[in-house]
């Protein structure tokens, strides 16, 4: 049914929103504010130019997102990030029966050197990371190239991600979307599927239903 798979990183294959919640609320309390866990963290979900602008630390949110950006990136290298269950299963299988995975993220080229510490590296055909400067999600130029650079034929690709920009994205470029959000955050999302666990997905490469 899907030949390509194309991923979005943090928070669909990286369990990356517990960790950048931390950063941030370090870097709220060195500036002295006080914030709880989980508010922190649903802004994160937003995205982190959402989060930023929630926050007066006395720095422009230009600013205050790249010292976040930063600061996340250098926790992703430690043991603190891990990897999303199910997700190097998923990635393995896929790619075991010839389909194609990509990840596309607005993150850096730090994702190369995580994918290659957790195993993912073998069974992903290319990254797409922020270092192509293509415009942000939900602008489908960044999937356009990737369609047009590896043949991808969009109706037989499914964008897969935890935010709803990850599938507007993906309808934007002729793709059906996959929402994995365990949490519920965006119950309106006109995602194809909806999944709680990545495994799920493995359901629809036997053509059965989620």
């Amino acid at each position: 049914m899907y030949q390509d798979l194309i991923y979005d990183f943090d928070g669909t294959l990286s369990d990356t929103y517990p960790v950048v919640t931390h950063v941030l609320l370090d870097i709220l309390r060195e500036h002295g504010v006080a914030e709880d866990f989980d508010r922190a963290y649903a802004y994160l979900k937003q995205s982190y130019g959402f989060a930023v602008r929630q926050y007066d630390i006395g720095m422009e949110p230009k600013a205050f997102g790249k010292l976040l950006g930063q600061r996340a990136a250098e926790a992703a290298m430690t043991d603190a990030q891990k990897p999303i269950k199910g997700a190097l299963e998923l990635l393995k299988n896929a790619a075991e029966q010839g389909r194609r995975n990509f990840i596309y993220t607005h993150s850096g080229k730090y994702v190369h050197d995580v994918i290659k510490v957790w195993g993912f590296a073998p069974y992903v055909t290319f990254t797409l990371d922020s270092s192509y400067d293509f415009p942000r999600k939900p602008d489908p130029t960044a999937l356009n190239y990737l369609i047009e650079r590896f043949d991808i034929d969009p109706t037989t690709a499914l964008m897969v991600g935890d935010r709803d920009i990850d599938i507007d994205v993906g309808h934007n470029a002729g793709m059906a979307g996959c929402l994995f959000d365990t949490g519920n955050y965006y119950p309106d999302c006109r995602a194809e599927f909806r999944v709680n666990d990545l495994l799920e997905i493995k359901k629809l490469f036997r053509g059965d239903k989620i």
